[in-house]
């Protein structure tokens, strides 16, 4: 089967209208927070999706920045598109780039798709800009240091909160399941997989030896970033007779 998936980011100067980061309502947003309580990355990533929508551009930067400081890849991405498009920050090409590779650092195909398309926009001098300035941001939120970082609050959040305290450990705690609307606009850079319903599991499950249940929470947050795409026919290659 072939993926069929669109990008386009728009050019021109600050845009007339932020652009769309989710199709959710401030309250489908605000109903989430609760059950994120515990992750930080999705905690922050919600409340910047509530200062968005608020239009209170300051405090949604600051919000996705917090939360790309715990190894969020939506945030990072809502960084760059907020960037690239000049919505409610002043717009920054290389700023935007960075935070595009930032976010397709796990090799996601959206977000190498998006980060290249802004790469071949970029002029050689802000390619260069964007070489020069990417290692200071890499060394603050890249998953090298962010991943461990997230994963000590969310134990830190499960040490304190399962258990009986008097001996049983069985207690389930929330983990983030699947989008709400589960689709990814690849047309416009927006993705509306950007809050999640919840599923539960045991703190061994989710937090567990070896950091096997964070390996099972960052494939999932993965598998969500994807989205939806298009599946059309397996179209066969022509080739010319002289070959």
């Amino acid at each position: 089967m072939v993926l069929v998936v669109g990008v386009a980011v728009a050019s021109a100067a600050l845009a007339a209208e932020p652009v769309k980061l989710t199709d959710a309502s401030f309250l489908d947003v605000d109903a989430q927070l609760k059950a994120a309580e515990g992750r930080p990355n999705e905690v922050s990533r919600l409340s910047g999706l509530k200062a968005y929508l608020s239009r209170d551009y300051s405090g949604a930067r600051t919000q996705f920045e917090r939360a790309a400081y715990y190894a969020d890849k939506y945030s990072q991405h809502y960084l760059s598109l907020m960037y690239w498009h000049g919505s409610g920050v002043p717009l920054d090409r290389v700023q935007a780039y960075i935070w595009a590779d930032l976010a397709a650092e796990r090799g996601s195909r959206q977000m190498l798709l998006i980060r290249e398309k802004m790469w071949s926009d970029l002029t050689p001098a802000q390619q260069a800009q964007a070489a020069e300035q990417g290692l200071a941001l890499y060394d603050r939120y890249g998953d090298g240091v962010a991943k461990p970082r997230a994963e000590g609050a969310m134990r830190r959040f499960a040490d304190d909160m399962t258990g009986s305290r008097a001996g049983y450990d069985g207690q389930m705690l929330a983990t983030s399941g699947k989008p709400v609307s589960g689709q990814f606009f690849a047309k416009t850079g927006s993705n509306a997989s950007s809050f999640t319903q919840t599923a539960v599991g045991t703190r061994e499950q989710l937090y567990g030896a070896a950091g096997r249940g964070m390996s099972r929470y960052w494939a999932e947050q993965d598998r969500l970033l994807e989205g939806k795409v298009r599946v059309g026919p397996v179209v066969p290659v022509r080739k010319d007779r002289s070959d």
